[in-house]
């Protein structure tokens, strides 16, 4: 019974922290609280990522019984690589590892961490997404060294905490400092100016349009038009007109219309795929289409960029990173597949990152977004012919919060949630490959990881890292039995190989979709 009612508060937790939660900082603040890690416990790290660039990796010391890294001057060797690191080490590799809190306010989505190398130092700084004017806020240094882990030294009143629910500490790992961001901000210095512009409007490249204002929260504006009903789809005279990509909001609360037309005051209703949404704008190039979607995520907002047919549009889906992986249509499979009675049984499949979070780059530019995408989209297809009902949290490319995948989840009523992606470490570790599956907790999620980590290995002959229990946050969230997949190493020489060609990606599909299956029975 105090497990059952211990799930439940985490899935009520779940549901209450989707778009309302996006949009509410300060609830987030009240919700949230953080523990400090003894700072010989853990260490920020600068991952190489090619040659010349790095991204934030945090490595925690959990349990005594194998180190999980080892310096050697100014330089990292994480040996958790080696071993299985369950329970004895903790890992935030990005964006849903960790956050910035600043004076008691978890920051979440206002600020991104990145690394920036300037004249030999590596600089560890926490960027704006609310305030593209504001300078970024310097956490700390490193020394630049290529191809190699480098310590991240932290500035002075920088420490990594974690973030803490009701006493209950979690896996997402803050860097926190205890004076106000107001402080910090006033305290940056003038060199820390970012080079990027404030974007005040949204101007099309095609001159004969005109350009949409962008008012600021709070101001008053002239009421604009709305249109109930479905307008026609975009035709051959937006293509004429060199018009390629629409901006669309799903209206996911009755909130959504007005926080929208903030941004995009000439925004409309529609009816997509015979859901609700709204029309934000539509655009010659991706890139200006982004950058609405960039300001409306700002507002809490999940966006969706389409691609303008005379048919009325589809998902760009596995597009704007490099190396985009087309969407393949999944054929018979050459193995049968198992059955299970049709429409009994109804599963959640998550593909990991997406928009504009591409998750882990690898080798060639290779994103995890693109991936994912095409492994996802096939394995819904695959369980639909076996008769399986399948609710995806996002069928196209773009961004959505781990609190909205988790929510989407627990008011779908599935049996099982699986949450799909790749892995990565360093384009300095080619020689690390395979494929892990994750659970927390539950009997029933380690006979669900377990079952889709056999069927990879029977199916796709990949290096077995194991079945391993972690607290990522879809994981404990999630109110069924829930696995997460690592489906090979972008950054692996023989993985990465195997991920780029799309008859592999149909089997690794295939492998989880029996994995799967075979759980249902």
């Amino acid at each position: 019974m105090k497990l059952f009612t211990q799930k439940l508060r985490l899935a009520l937790l779940a549901i209450g922290l989707g778009a309302s939660g996006l949009w509410s900082a300060p609830a987030n603040a009240a919700t949230f609280n953080n523990r400090p890690i003894s700072s010989d416990q853990v260490v920020a790290v600068a991952s190489p990522v090619g040659n010349s660039s790095h991204q934030l990796l945090i490595l925690e010391q959990l349990g005594n019984q194998r180190e999980c890294w080892q310096e050697t001057g100014n330089t990292v060797d994480p040996l958790l690589l080696d071993f299985d690191f369950t329970g004895i080490c903790g890992r935030g590799t990005d964006s849903n590892g960790y956050s910035i809190r600043v004076g008691n306010e978890d920051l979440s989505w206002r600020y991104s961490l990145r690394i920036e190398r300037r004249e030999g130092q590596l600089r560890l700084l926490a960027s704006s997404n609310t305030d593209r004017s504001a300078p970024p806020l310097e956490v700390g240094t490193a020394e630049a060294i290529a191809g190699d882990f480098v310590r991240i030294n932290l500035n002075s009143g920088w420490s990594i905490t974690k973030r803490t629910y009701n006493g209950q500490t979690l896996g997402h790992y803050y860097l926190t400092h205890n004076e106000s961001l107001e402080t910090l901000i006033a305290a940056a210095t003038p060199d820390d100016q970012p080079s990027r512009p404030p974007i005040m409007s949204v101007r099309p490249e095609n001159p004969s349009l005109p350009t949409i204002p962008v008012p600021s929260p709070g101001t008053n504006r002239p009421p604009s038009p709305t249109y109930e009903g479905t307008p026609p789809p975009p035709s051959n005279q937006a293509s004429r007109l060199g018009l390629n990509y629409r901006v669309v909001v799903p209206v996911t609360s009755s909130s959504v219309p007005n926080r929208v037309r903030v941004v995009a005051p000439d925004a409309f209703r529609i009816s997509l795929n015979g859901d609700l949404a709204m029309q934000a704008g539509v655009f010659r190039s991706r890139s200006e289409a982004e950058s609405l979607e960039r300001r409306l995520e700002v507002y809490g907002l999940d966006v969706d960029i389409l691609a303008v047919e005379a048919s009325g549009g589809s998902p760009s889906v596995g597009s704007g990173g490099n190396l985009p992986t087309p969407i393949t249509t999944p054929s018979r499979p050459s193995t049968p597949l198992p059955s299970v009675p049709n429409n009994r049984f109804r599963v959640v499949i998550d593909p990991g990152h997406g928009g504009r979070d591409p998750g882990a780059v690898g080798i060639g530019g290779m994103q995890e977004r693109n991936v994912v995408n095409d492994i996802s989209a096939q394995v819904a297809s695959l369980l639909e012919r076996q008769g399986v009902q399948v609710t995806m949290t996002r069928s196209s490319d773009r961004t959505l919060e781990l609190s909205s995948r988790t929510a989407i989840a627990n008011r779908s009523g599935a049996d099982i949630f699986v949450s799909i992606h790749a892995n990565a470490i360093s384009l300095s570790r080619p020689e690390v490959n395979g494929a892990e599956t994750y659970y927390y907790s539950s009997s029933a999620g380690y006979q669900l990881a377990s079952s889709i980590q056999r069927s990879i290995l029977q199916r796709t002959g990949m290096r077995d890292r194991g079945v391993r229990e972690a607290r990522f946050y879809v994981l404990r969230n999630t109110s069924m039995p829930a696995a997460l997949v690592e489906t090979g190493f972008v950054t692996g020489s023989q993985d990465a190989a195997r991920l780029r060609d799309p008859a592999f990606r149909t089997r690794m599909a295939e492998a989880i979709t029996a994995g799967i299956l075979d759980y249902l029975r």
